[in-house]
């Protein structure tokens, strides 16, 4: 168990950390989205650590093997940490929708199980991702969410769809920093 007192990102990983081909099982195909190291440097200069949570459905479908998920996420890594970027933990689900676990997003039970292992306070924590699902996994802990990108539409599409830790909307990682660092609000 870890203690951080300091603040956090709880990070998707497909089309918020890196581009998704679908399933992605090739190390050698991992290409980190525009705007993912310059958002990730401005944060974590600020003091932010950063957690990712991610659906591995692939897993469970027998499309991708946990070592070629495995390497995928130390290229992942890899590609991080040439920029001086440390990410804390990647967990995963590998369940598929019908498995009904309660670690596949929305379910709450990796955000559950990153702010206990690393004693992480709610209240200086934030989550962003390009789906729903995303932030509604931690939507029971009112940590605020980013949705990055246009997967779920417009604002004006949303409806009642929209999780309600939902607070911004930002086309890459780098203009979602920018938003946590003039909110004040962590």
């Amino acid at each position: 168990m870890h203690a951080f007192q300091g603040r956090t990102v709880l990070l998707d990983r497909d089309k918020t950390l890196n581009a998704d081909p679908g399933y992605l099982s090739d190390p050698g195909l991992v290409e980190l989205l525009p705007g993912v190291v310059i958002g990730l440097q401005k944060l974590q200069s600020a003091g932010f650590q950063f957690i990712v949570l991610t659906n591995q459905s692939g897993v469970g479908r027998g499309l991708i093997t946990p070592e070629q998920l495995y390497a995928v996420n130390l290229r992942i890594l890899e590609l991080l940490q040439r920029d001086h970027i440390r990410i804390e933990r990647i967990y995963y689900c590998p369940h598929l929708d019908e498995d009904a676990c309660s670690c596949r997003k929305p379910a709450p039970g990796l955000v559950d199980a990153a702010l206990l292992d690393f004693q992480l306070d709610p209240g200086r924590t934030w989550v962003m991702g390009d789906r729903f699902r995303d932030l509604a996994c931690a939507a029971h802990r009112k940590i605020p969410g980013i949705l990055i990108g246009d997967e779920e539409g417009k604002p004006e599409d949303w409806g009642s769809k929209a999780p309600e830790n939902l607070i911004h909307q930002a086309p890459d990682l780098s203009s979602a920093a920018d938003l946590i660092l003039k909110s004040g609000l962590r």
